[in-house]
């Protein structure tokens, strides 16, 4: 599955910490890949709730291993 903006938003919101562990590459790939993720140029809030999503909880994240 080719992910999309939702797709990563969901993987960034989710609370599972093994899940969210499997997902930081595929997350990397995607923002990295300027074809994939031709979207986030046009939806300024689905990635305003990404950055929010990935501060709050992937930052400010418990397991030191999810914050890297």
């Amino acid at each position: 599955m080719e992910p999309s903006m939702e797709y990563c938003l969901g993987q960034v919101l989710q609370k599972d910490v093994g899940k969210r562990l499997q997902v930081g590459q595929e997350l990397i790939d995607y923002f990295s890949d300027k074809q994939k993720s031709a979207d986030l140029e046009h939806d300024q809030t689905m990635l305003d709730k990404m950055v929010d999503g990935l501060a709050t909880s992937w930052v400010n994240s418990s397991n030191y291993k999810v914050r890297l």
